[in-house]
């Protein structure tokens, strides 16, 4: 969504010109406009079907709740809302304040549905009662059934932070220096998302039952191991399989993992994982640090990298 103050300012701009140059613009026979489209090739009787405004009482009923909301009256919204979407009032919980500042509400109606929504655009600010802050440009589209004595029957939001005046919730942050001369030094860093955490969590679970052929099934054929105490080697998934060949006993807990990448690059990622390990030889003897480690995935999705820090155990 553009900028409410962007917006506003080419409104302005538009009606200028509308005002100046004697224009007028012709409504004559518009009725309704717009298409219900299907979605992946859904069947739905209201496919093709076009929109129409709705009453301005829906619209009431949206301000309504927005000025409850913002006034973190939670008992109000709950009584705005029908039973399924109780559970969107709890989210209020964590606010120590909100505004849900509204600057254009819409009404529409789909001809034929059995009900009318809302789109409301906003610029929202929040404080949670940890401290944290947070302002964002929203699009909500707020529906009503007509069953549903009109109260809401769904919420539909979409959102872009507002950087400026926001600690948290940023679809991107930090800075890529890299090791040496770099075509992406600069470049911010951004979550990945392609099943890196749900890897690390396997791959813990067969870590501490000891089970080298799991852990093996998560590495690349092929993979390089920069150790804490200097040094790198390259090493085969293969041989991972006798890793546990002379150890009695295992405990590995993560305490965090990070899913990184650089923005704008290929699907390749790094997860840091703090950690705690612990390693009982065959001999009695036990191994025990506190562990910082970024894995590396490829393309497949396999770790095709480890560097690791340690510390001793305080």
């Amino acid at each position: 969504m553009k900028d409410k103050f962007a917006v506003q300012s080419i409104f302005l701009y538009v009606l200028f010109l509308v005002l100046v140059n004697n224009l007028s613009i012709n409504y004559e026979g518009v009725e309704s406009s717009g298409e219900f489209m299907p979605f992946n090739g859904d069947e739905n009787e209201l496919n093709g079907n076009a929109y129409v405004l709705a009453s301005d009482d829906y619209m009431a009923k949206a301000k309504e709740l927005s000025e409850a909301y913002s006034n973190l009256d939670k008992d109000k919204v709950k009584s705005l809302l029908n039973d399924d979407m109780q559970a969107f009032a709890d989210q209020m919980d964590k606010y120590e304040s909100y505004s849900w500042n509204s600057w254009a509400m819409i009404p529409l109606r789909n001809i034929g549905a059995d009900g009318a929504f809302v789109v409301s655009m906003s610029y929202d600010q929040s404080k949670q009662s940890n401290g944290s802050k947070q302002a964002s440009n929203y699009i909500d589209v707020i529906f009503y059934n007509d069953d549903d004595q009109g109260k809401v029957s769904g919420i539909w939001s979409t959102n872009r932070v507002d950087v400026e005046n926001s600690e948290y919730g940023l679809n991107e942050g930090g800075k890529f220096f890299g090791r040496g001369e770099s075509e992406y030094t600069g470049r911010p860093l951004v979550f990945s998302n392609r099943g890196e955490v749900e890897t690390l969590e396997k791959l813990f679970e067969a870590y501490n039952k000891m089970d080298g052929e799991a852990v093996a099934s998560y590495f690349a054929d092929e993979w390089t191991f920069r150790a804490a105490e200097g040094g790198t080697s390259e090493r085969t998934s293969e041989g991972m399989k006798s890793l546990f060949d002379n150890l009695s006993a295992v405990e590995w807990t993560p305490f965090s993992m990070a899913p990184l990448k650089i923005k704008d690059t290929d699907p390749q990622s790094g997860v840091t994982v703090y950690s705690r390990e612990k390693r009982v030889n065959n001999d009695g003897e036990v191994w025990e640090k506190e562990l910082v480690e970024l894995f590396y995935f490829d393309l497949d999705g396999k770790i095709s990298g480890v560097e690791q820090f340690q510390r001793d155990i305080e």
